[in-house]
C-alpha cells in the first residue's frame, strides 16, 4: 500500500501569484494535479496546505481518497511540510512524495512508480540521467525524519544517508524534471498542456 504526499504550502514568492490557484485549461493547477494524482493506484493523498489555505481549500472537492491538513510552520521550508504530512499517515509500505510546482506529473507517471517500487528502497524517477519527482520513499525513513529538525534539515539530507536504498526508474519523457516557479515556467506549462 503506498500513499501520496502532494505539497502545497508554500509562498509563491518567485511567482508573485499563488500557483496553486493560477489556471491550467480551465481549472486550477491543484484541481488539475489532485484529479491525476488521486485517480492513480496511490490508496490515499495527503495534501498539505499553509500559505492561503483557505483560499485553496476553496477550490478543492471532497474525495474519499483525499485528506486535507495544513501546516501552521510552513515558512519552515519544506521539509516541515513533508513532516506535517507524515505524520498524518498512520500505516503504509511507502510514501509517494510530489510537489505542487510539478504540475505536469500525472497518473502514468505515478502509476509506473508505483509497479516498480521494491520494497525499502527509495525510489527516484531520472530522464537521461537527470533525477525528477516525485519520490516515493519507505515508510521505515518516518521517525527519522519526523526527528529531523525542520530548520537544519533538508530531505535530500536524510536521503544522503542512506544512498544503500536508491533505486532509479528512467522515464520517457522530461516530465519529471518541470518545474514551475517563474512567470516564465506558467508560460511554457499552459503551452505544454495544450499538447
Amino acid at each position: 500500500m503506498i500513499k501520496g504526499i502532494l505539497l502545497s504550502a508554500g509562498e509563491s514568492t518567485r511567482m508573485g501569484k499563488l500557483k496553486p490557484l493560477l489556471t491550467i485549461g480551465d481549472r486550477t493547477v491543484i484541481e488539475t494535479l489532485l484529479e491525476e494524482y488521486l485517480s492513480s493506484s496511490l490508496s490515499e493523498v495527503v495534501l498539505v496546505l499553509g500559505y492561503r489555505a483557505n483560499d485553496i481549500e476553496k477550490v478543492i472537492k471532497k474525495n474519499d481518497k483525499l485528506r486535507l491538513v495544513v501546516n501552521k510552520d510552513y515558512k519552515k521550508e519544506m521539509f516541515s511540510s513533508i513532516q506535517t504530512g507524515l505524520k498524518n499517515i498512520k500505516d503504509a509500505e511507502a510514501v509517494l512524495i510530489g510537489l505542487a510546482d510539478c504540475l505536469l506529473i500525472d497518473r502514468n507517471i505515478i502509476n509506473k512508480m508505483i509497479r516498480n517500487y521494491q520494497n525499502g528502497h527509495i525510489l527516484i524517477p531520472t530522464f537521461k540521467g537527470r533525477k525528477g519527482h516525485p519520490i516515493i520513499i519507505p515508510f521505515s525513513l518516518k521517525d527519522e525524519i519526523l526527528a529531523a529538525s525542520p530548520e537544519e534539515t533538508t530531505l535530500r539530507d536524510i536521503l544522503h544517508r542512506h544512498t544503500d536504498m536508491y533505486q532509479f526508474i528512467e522515464m520517457n519523457d522530461d516530465k519529471i524534471l518541470f518545474d514551475m516557479d517563474t512567470k516564465e515556467d506558467y508560460e511554457r506549462a499552459k503551452a505544454l498542456w495544450k499538447r
